[in-house]
């Protein structure tokens, strides 16, 4: 038989393998007659019999297989005829091979699934505007600048001046606070974390109650206590009190004081916090009744409320900034001694203060790290779904070939193999939707370490459904392309003539592998900087010993209505009976544990010390008891700590940490130092340094004044324990429930949890970039066995060739895995010169770790070759192992 008669029998050969297998049976004979010299068969003989044989297996084929080749063919329907037949053969492709279509899908889906995760939370929590809040983008949020303090807090009669003195730039002005209260409902008594707002807070935010009414402005100008109203959150009047409709007029009880509810917020209100669900809102001037240590209204030094105002019509940022400044102007010539160190008032848009502004820069850069990360996974999964593509390519190569042959235009069947993709990737986007609700839910159900109202639930809504249809698009896009770029080149007709056309492939599949571990790489060295972080971060010094062994519970006695005398023997007889415990060794009281999100901050002056300009003149402080410094195992430079004597009988002093010290007495001792600040204080003890805000903080100053001087406070309960913390924080409560059964006693756990707080973003990095970290590690492990193992098999003649000839086994092995090391180093180093520019971006979220960490970045690379290593050996291995004479016999 010529070659020609041999083309023409591969031909229609190749051309049958495409057709279903009942009709290769039936057609297979008449084949081979057509092309057998010795045939008899008249209609199949010569040339013109074999045209019409082809003529003939084409009209059986397009009656028996319609889908088969009419994408290629031009319907009457044109453009959407083609598109629909491109759909209905995608489709059929998609459950051709189930186990394909399982693999394809699932990667995808955990790639898409966790960017749709990230970016509902990110924006839920972050970016999305307030719910329930009338044209959020005319609101700002007013800080007062100080030195060293760029986002200070208000008091009730700045408040006041700034409504009443800046109505040409603003259309409302309003002040909040969260305050916590004891709601009580008959025997049992509920520590709730509400807000303490200005009678024009819902106005200012433009939302309606959704029963009753809201606080009427003006009616905070008849003064402290005339009126004993509260609004209850949408959420808590549903599941506390059963979404009763006749619940405006009703009474409910809070820290003793019948309060009448009058109205219920609206249900998508969510305040000036996008993640916060306030149970109850109380007027400003029942903050002598709600919250006694907030009670000075008329105190222009008491500022502990944030002021938010809407913008009027037409009027701009800028115009508001210079009203502001003018108002300060004013306010210095009337109360010189309150203003004169105020700098100026700093404007933030509603969108990016956040929870607080100083908060919201660190908050905003993990999340772009997260983002970045989940979108490196994304990444990860599009190119392992595109080796999977190429090796399904090598097993449709003469279909294409045929497709090509038979008159299809490479863009046509380009589009044919992108709609395939797409219809992969909108499979997988319906997998991830699925998986982004189970894990948004799971996010609902965190409880936050941070004492407050807060609601963590985001919602996978259109703007996320919209999200995940896009990235699904650009995925389909991204994995499918080269592959359909690939199956069409010219050279894949070479495949109808019996070449491989696999030189191309195979490197396409190598630049995959390259990308796939440079990808890999750049997110394992990112999840273990922050795994690092998170190390670093648990080993810095906070200032006292062994948290592990120290136990913390807060109460609020004023809440009770108990008195300032009857405090202290209430909290005087609880510490006792602390200490009296076997498991106790020492106990004392603080009104703000460090490391928590609450702080307070006094003026100063110092004798004989002049300030700067602009050089801060109030520092944080809490106050403490005797028994404190003890407890927490805080060192002593010189001094001493608080005594029982230090009451309101005795003379005022204060400690001092050492950058206090050190600041205003360089090279002096501190000792007897004065301090002005609540009156004339003697410095009686001088602390080593501490973290008080942040784990990541610079030393900064800190005081401690005593609180049986200054007055009781909410206090939290200190103490040290010799043996299980657990079982002590049992006997706590029982000490307190002895005491007054219906005093609510919050935050109870050891100061390990209470750090939490200040190893939240340490935490949130490490172990939410480690799970990704550890994913994208398994892909890049299955991508690279899968690219490895269909790179083994093309080549499974030539090793066979090898071993036939004498080549020893181990040197097959030995040379397939060099091939893919080789690969795997060089994506190594792109990757770890990719990671160098990410570890510099993300250094100062980190803690104690340099973006460059020296651990990071050799463990890293060298674990990801071994997993490199163990799955290109693993295809190596078989296919040296296999017997030679049966690879060379497949071919």
């Amino acid at each position: 038989m010529d070659s020609k008669q041999d083309l023409g029998r591969r031909l229609y050969r190749a051309l049958l393998r495409c057709y279903p297998r009942d009709f290769r049976d039936r057609h297979e004979a008449d084949l081979l007659q057509a092309f057998d010299d010795r045939s008899t068969e008249p209609r199949f003989s010569g040339i013109g019999g074999r045209v019409r044989l082809a003529g003939w297996l084409t009209k059986d084929l397009m009656r028996s297989v319609p889908l088969l080749h009419r994408p290629f063919t031009r319907p009457g329907g044109g453009m959407m005829g083609e598109l629909v037949q491109d759909l209905r053969y995608g489709v059929r492709m998609l459950v051709k091979n189930p186990l394909f279509t399982a693999a394809a899908v699932v990667t995808l889906a955990l790639g898409i699934g966790m960017n749709a995760t990230v970016f509902s939370a990110v924006r839920g929590l972050l970016l999305e505007p307030l719910p329930g809040v009338q044209d959020p983008e005319r609101l700002i949020q007013m800080y007062r600048v100080w030195g060293g303090l760029d986002f200070g807090s208000n008091s009730v009669p700045h408040y006041q001046d700034v409504r009443d003195r800046t109505g040409d730039a603003f259309e409302s002005v309003a002040a909040w606070t969260f305050s916590p209260v004891a709601l009580a409902e008959g025997e049992t008594t509920e520590r709730l974390v509400g807000m303490m707002v200005s009678a024009n807070f819902f106005q200012t935010y433009g939302a309606r109650p959704a029963l009753g009414r809201a606080f009427i402005p003006g009616e905070e100008d008849e003064g402290p206590g005339a009126h004993a109203r509260a609004i209850l959150g949408h959420s808590f009047w549903r599941t506390r009190f059963g979404g009763d409709p006749q619940i405006i007029g009703r009474t409910v009880t809070l820290n003793g004081h019948p309060f009448e509810v009058v109205g219920v917020a609206p249900r998508d209100f969510k305040g000036p916090v996008s993640f916060a669900d306030v149970p109850i809102y109380v007027p400003i001037m029942m903050a002598r009744e709600v919250a006694p240590c907030c009670a000075h209204l008329d105190s222009r030094g008491n500022n502990t409320f944030n002021v938010v105002a809407r913008l009027r019509d037409g009027i701009a940022e800028e115009r508001a900034q210079e009203a502001m400044d003018a108002l300060l102007v004013q306010l210095r010539e009337e109360y010189p001694d309150h203003y004169d160190r105020q700098l100026g008032t700093r404007i933030i848009p509603q969108s990016e203060a956040g929870f607080h502004p100083s908060l919201a820069q660190a908050s905003m850069g993990m999340s772009a790290v997260i983002m970045t990360v989940v979108a490196l996974l994304l990444l990860i999964a599009c190119v392992n779904v595109a080796n999977l593509f190429l090796a399904r390519a090598r097993d449709r190569r003469q279909e294409m070939a045929l497709r090509l042959s038979l008159g299809a235009g490479r863009g046509r069947v380009v589009r044919q193999l992108l709609t395939e993709s797409l219809l992969f990737a909108l499979v997988a986007a319906v997998a991830a939707v699925a998986m982004a609700a189970v894990a948004t839910r799971a996010l609902g159900a965190v409880q936050m370490p941070i004492d407050g109202p807060w609601d963590m639930t985001v919602d996978v809504d259109g703007t996320v459904l919209l999200f995940t249809g896009v990235i699904s698009i650009a995925a389909g896009v991204l994995f499918g392309m080269a592959p359909a770029l690939q199956a069409t080149r010219p050279e894949t007709m070479s495949t109808v003539k019996g070449g491989g056309g696999g030189v191309g492939r195979s490197r396409m599949s190598s630049a995959l592998v390259v990308a796939q571990v440079a990808l890999s790489l750049m997110l394992l060295v990112g999840s273990g900087l922050f795994l690092r972080s998170l190390q670093g971060a648990s080993q810095i010094d906070p200032g006292f010993d062994e948290p592990r062994n120290l136990v913390t519970a807060a109460l609020d006695p004023s809440l009770q209505g108990y008195e300032d005398e009857e405090v202290w023997v209430l909290l005087d007889r609880l510490v006792a009976d602390l200490r009296a415990l076997p498991g106790v060794s020492e106990a004392g009281m603080v009104s703000w544990l460090p490391l928590g999100l609450n702080n307070s901050d006094r003026g100063i002056e110092i004798p004989g010390y002049t300030f700067a300009e602009d050089e801060r003149r109030s520092i944080n402080y809490t106050q403490a008891t005797e028994g404190y410094f003890e407890a927490m195992g805080v060192d002593f430079l010189e001094g001493r700590g608080f005594a029982r004597s230090d009451d309101a009988d005795g003379k005022p002093v204060i400690v001092v940490n050492r950058v206090f010290a050190e600041r205003y007495w360089p090279g002096e001792s501190a000792l007897g130092k004065v301090v002005q600040t609540a009156g004339d204080r003697e410095v009686v003890g001088v602390v080593e340094d501490g973290k008080y805000g942040s784990l990541g903080e610079a030393p900064t100053p800190f005081m401690f004044l005593p609180s049986r001087q200054v007055g009781p406070s909410q206090a939290t309960l200190v103490a040290r324990t010799r043996s299980n913390p657990g079982e002590v924080l049992g006997q706590l409560r029982g000490l307190v429930r002895s005491v007054d059964p219906n005093l609510p006693l919050f935050d109870v756990r050891t100061m390990e949890d209470h750090m939490g707080i200040a190893l939240l973003p340490a935490r949130i990095g490490g172990s939410v970039l480690g799970l990704f970290g550890i994913l994208g590690m398994l892909l890049a492990a299955v991508g690279i066995y899968g690219v490895m193992a269909y790179s083994v098999s093309q080549r499974r003649r030539e090793l066979g060739i090898r071993v036939a000839l004498g080549a020893r086994r181990n040197d097959v092995i030995r040379m397939v895995v060099g091939q893919g090391i080789r690969l795997s180093v060089l994506g190594t180093i792109l990757g770890l010169a990719s990671a160098a520019l990410l570890g510099r971006l993300v250094e100062g979220l980190l803690y104690n770790v340099s973006g460059l960490d020296p651990v990071a970045f050799t463990v890293v690379p060298a674990l990801l070759i071994g997993v490199a290593a163990l799955a290109v050996y693993l295809p190596a291995r078989r296919a040296a192992g296999g017997d030679p004479l049966e690879a060379l016999r497949s071919e």
